[in-house]
Formats: C-alpha cells, structure tokens, sequence
C-alpha cells in the first residue's frame, strides 16, 4: 500500500516553514535529514527539499526530489498514518545523486527513528 501524497499534503505556507525550522526537531541519516514539528492540523504536511549550493543543476535537484517523494510514498505507511498532525521536511544534504536504494534504506531509517522517539 502506498502513502498518499497530494496538494492537500504539501507544505507551503511560509509561517509554517519557519515554524517547522525555528521551533522543530530533527533526525539525521547520511542522506537526509528530517526536520519535524507538531502543528494543529488534522492531516500530515510534508516538503522535500534539495540544497541549489550542493546541486547546480535543476535536472539533478528535480531527480532527487522524486526520488524522495517515492521512496516516502512506498514506506511511510509502515511506519506512520496520514492522519498524524505534524509538519515534515525531508532535506537532501549529500553531494551526489543517490540511487533509489540509497534514497528509501535512508528514508526507512529516518522513518523508524522518528516512529521510536516520537510516536511512541
């Protein structure tokens, strides 16, 4: 089963961004890092980013984008519900462009960290 991830999903709002980076927690694995916070809303909101210092091109910061999209839409359901009120943002901080494989072991590893020291 697959996470839905829709508009009605993604974080946009500029407060809250602020908020999410001023006030959150985070967890780190070698690829991304998850900044996270509880917010008031009924539903999960989630953003991927990719650093344009570390990336140049446009082509590879899009690439790595949907490969973080993807490996959280395929595993999160294993580790949380859609109905969690907490604002996610996935940051991309290596070098290179990682293979899917690299992208969902780091991505589960996030995942179950954040179901182990928060939700339970």
């Amino acid at each position: 089963m697959s996470f839905p991830l829709t508009k009605n999903n993604s974080l946009k709002n500029h407060s809250d961004l602020e908020m999410l980076f001023k006030n959150g927690d985070k967890l780190t694995s070698p690829l991304i890092s998850l900044y996270y916070v509880q917010s008031y809303d009924k539903n999960l909101k989630i953003v991927f980013s990719v650093g344009k210092k570390k990336h140049k091109l446009a082509v590879d910061r899009n690439k790595i984008k949907r490969l973080m999209k993807e490996s959280f839409r395929l595993g999160a359901f294993d580790y949380i519900v859609p109905s969690i009120s907490y604002h996610f943002a996935f940051i991309y901080i290596d070098d290179k462009v990682p293979k899917l494989s690299e992208v969902n072991k780091s991505m589960n590893s996030l995942l179950l960290s954040f179901k182990n020291n928060v939700l339970c």
